[in-house]
Formats: C-alpha cells, sequence, structure tokens
C-alpha cells in the first residue's frame, strides 16, 4: 500500500451557518483514512489562514480551504509555486472558484472529491503584488466589496440590497491601458480582470475564461439606466452577459497596467475581498502557478 498523504484542513469557523461543528464529523466519516492522515485548524481573524499555510505547507501534500472565497484566496495565494496542492471545501456566499472548477456545493461531495486527489495546474494572477486566484476588479465591483465588508447584513439578500443602494449614486471610472502597442481608454460603470468565469452565486461575468490557457480577460461593462438592470442580470446569470452591446472585452496573455484617469484612487477587491485603492494596477499572470484538487 502506497503511504498515505497527509492533509490540513483549515476551517473559517465565521463561513456558513454551523459549519464550524457540522464539517469535523463529516470529514472524519467520508474522508478515506485509508488514504490520507488528516489534520484541522482553525481561522481566528482574517489573514490566519494565510499565515496558517505559510507555516505548515512544507509539511503537507495538500492543504484544504474550508470556507468562502475570502478563505479560498489567503490559503491559495499562500500555495502558489509550492508542491503543496489546494482543495476547496465551499462553505461561503458565494463560492465562485470553486463553481468555476465545478467542486460539489455539498459537503459530502466536496470531502468525496478530496478522496479521488486528481490535481490539475491552473493559472492565477497578482494585481500590485496581490494574488488572485478567480478574479479582481476595480470598478463597482470593488466599491461593493468594500461596502459589502462594512455592511451589517451578510447573505445575498443584503448584497442586492447594498448593490442597489450604491447603484444610483455611483459616478463611472475612466480607465487606460496599452495593449498591441495601442493605448485604449474607457470610461466604465465595471472594470474587472477574470481569470475564472464569474464572481459568484452564478454571477458570471466572463463566460469564456479558462483557468488553464495563459490567458486573462479585462472586463468593461458600460453604465446603464437602472430599469435595464434586471436584463442586464439576467444575461449574467445565464451565462450571455458577452454577447451584450454593454460588454466590451480584451484578452491579454503578459502583464498589463491599468491606469486611473480619474484624480481618485480607485478601490480593489481580490476575489471578492477589498484590497485598498490606488490609481496604478499592474497585473501579472503567473501560468499554471497552483495546483488545485
Amino acid at each position: 500500500m502506497s503511504e498515505q498523504k497527509k492533509i490540513l484542513f483549515i476551517i473559517n469557523p465565521i463561513s456558513g451557518v454551523g459549519k464550524k461543528n457540522t464539517i469535523p464529523p463529516l470529514i472524519e466519516k467520508y474522508l478515506d483514512k485509508t488514504k490520507f492522515r488528516y489534520e484541522i485548524s482553525y481561522t481566528k481573524h482574517r489573514g490566519h489562514g494565510k499565515e496558517i499555510a505559510d507555516a505548515e505547507k512544507d509539511r503537507y501534500d495538500a492543504i484544504v480551504a474550508v470556507g468562502g472565497d475570502g478563505s479560498v484566496n489567503e490559503i491559495g495565494s499562500s500555495l502558489v509555486g509550492s508542491n503543496c496542492a489546494l482543495a476547496i471545501i465551499p462553505c461561503g456566499s458565494g463560492n465562485g472558484l470553486a463553481r468555476h472548477a465545478k467542486i460539489p456545493l455539498k459537503l459530502k461531495n466536496a470531502i468525496e472529491r478530496i478522496n479521488k486527489f486528481e490535481s490539475t495546474q491552473i493559472d492565477v494572477g497578482s494585481v500590485n503584488g496581490k494574488i488572485f486566484l478567480g478574479t479582481c476588479g476595480f470598478g463597482f465591483d470593488a466599491l461593493v466589496a468594500k461596502k459589502f465588508d462594512e455592511y451589517h447584513q451578510r447573505g445575498f439578500a443584503g448584497y442586492v440590497k447594498l448593490v442597489i443602494r450604491e447603484f444610483k449614486k455611483y459616478k463611472p471610472n475612466t480607465y487606460a491601458f496599452e495593449v498591441d502597442g495601442k493605448t485604449i481608454e474607457r470610461t466604465a460603470f465595471m472594470c474587472s480582470v477574470a481569470n475564472s468565469s464569474q464572481f459568484g452565486n452564478g454571477f458570471t461575468i466572463s463566460p469564456l475564461s479558462d483557468l488553464q490557457d495563459g490567458k486573462f480577460e479585462l472586463i468593461f461593462l458600460e453604465h446603464v439606466k437602472f430599469y435595464r438592470v434586471p436584463l442586464l442580470a439576467g444575461r449574467f446569470f445565464n451565462r450571455t452577459i458577452h454577447h451584450s452591446k454593454h460588454f466590451e472585452s480584451f484578452t491579454f496573455d503578459s502583464s498589463l497596467t491599468i491606469r486611473m484617469l480619474n484624480t481618485n484612487p480607485a478601490y480593489l477587491h481580490v476575489d471578492g475581498e477589498p484590497a485598498g485603492a490606488a490609481n496604478t494596477f499592474q497585473i501579472v499572470i503567473h501560468p499554471l502557478g497552483l495546483n488545485l484538487i
């Protein structure tokens, strides 16, 4: 019999209702102990998942992020370029990368996927030195990420309320970037970079994105009248937004610099988590930089 692999589960006890007490018994029940030895750690504050992964990744064959997109980003960013693979048990509200990678949302099935231990290499990106696995953004999406982080109501309903409130007063930014030797300017409601296809909850911003093609998509969405939002939202959720006249996409396979032509810095999000603000954003692709189970 081959030697057992070592796995560390890092659980964010805040992600999901009751998951802190639910998941360890499920791991014990469904993880194949003939193949794996495992340990469990719990995060205590934001950034703790990365701290644990940084300290422990050399001791394990895989680290499992048990939480939402923020937890996945923290742990995954630590594992870029290492021999330790990332696995995901999705317990957040969006689960964007997990959904794109077709990782089961049902906990039992997600654990059974880990039992197969089939690892594949995926691209990752960095923006101003911050790693993102799925998406980053500098427009309305980044503003909402910042506001939602501070908002009193969690969950999808709270998110929708916040989006409606902020939409009515948002002023689009103007961006400049160079592609194929040409400088292009765009004034847009949303400006995002996509490695994977969606933000989460099926909200698909880049239906054609591929985690393994060494390319990212730079997405622009024009500002529209509020009465058009339901139709546009429908296109996001049925994966046809790229057919809208309000949508524009540029594919790139090398580093890209985006400059704000507004006087004020733009907010930034990485994988849906607020990450400060800046006037210039440097995006770098790290091809096949992460092993994903």
